[in-house]
C-alpha cells in the first residue's frame, strides 16, 4: 500500500492547466516515466534546451527517487506502529519526516543553479511549479490514506 500511496495522483495537479498527459501515475513501476511525461507535456522546451535539460532532469529524478524510498519506508514504519504508537516512536517519526522534508528542499536548492543554466527564468519557475504540484499531489494522496494517530 505504501508504494501505491507514493505514486497516487501524479497526473491530477497538472490536468488543471489543460495540458493532458497520457500517464496515470498509478503504479510505482511507472512513476518515474509518468513524472517525466508530465514534465515534458507541461514544460515547452526548445530542442537546445531539451538536449541539455533531460540529462540533468534524469539525475535529479534519480536523487528524488532515493528520497521517495525514504518516504515509503517512513509510511511503512508509520503503518507498522499505528496501532501501538508509543511516544518515542511518534517523536522519531516526526523527526524523520522533518528530515525528509529538509533533504527534499536541499535537493531542490542544489539543482536550481543546474536547471538555471539551461532554462530561462520563466521556464525555470514553471518547472519548479510542476515539481511542486507533483509533490503536493503525492503528499495529498498519502495524507488521504493515512489515518490520524489517536
Amino acid at each position: 500500500m505504501a508504494v501505491w500511496l507514493f505514486a497516487a495522483g501524479l497526473a491530477s495537479p497538472l490536468a488543471q492547466d489543460n495540458h493532458p498527459s497520457g500517464s496515470t501515475g498509478e503504479t510505482s513501476t511507472h512513476s518515474k516515466l509518468d513524472r517525466e511525461l508530465l514534465v515534458a507535456d507541461n514544460l515547452p522546451l526548445t530542442p537546445s534546451e531539451a538536449e541539455q535539460f533531460w540529462p540533468v532532469y534524469r539525475r535529479f529524478e534519480q536523487e528524488l527517487f532515493v528520497l521517495s524510498e525514504r518516504r515509503t519506508a517512513l509510511v511503512g514504519k508509520f503503518g507498522e506502529n499505528f496501532a501501538i504508537m508509543t511516544d518515542p516512536v511518534a517523536k522519531e517519526l516526526i523527526l524523520e519526516y522533518i528530515d525528509f522534508q529538509e533533504e527534499h528542499l536541499k535537493l531542490m536548492k542544489a539543482y536550481l543553479p543546474k536547471f538555471g543554466k539551461i532554462l530561462p527564468p520563466n521556464k525555470l519557475v514553471r518547472f519548479y511549479q510542476i515539481e511542486a504540484r507533483l509533490r503536493i499531489s503525492v503528499e495529498a494522496g498519502i495524507a488521504e490514506h493515512l489515518p490520524l494517530v489517536q
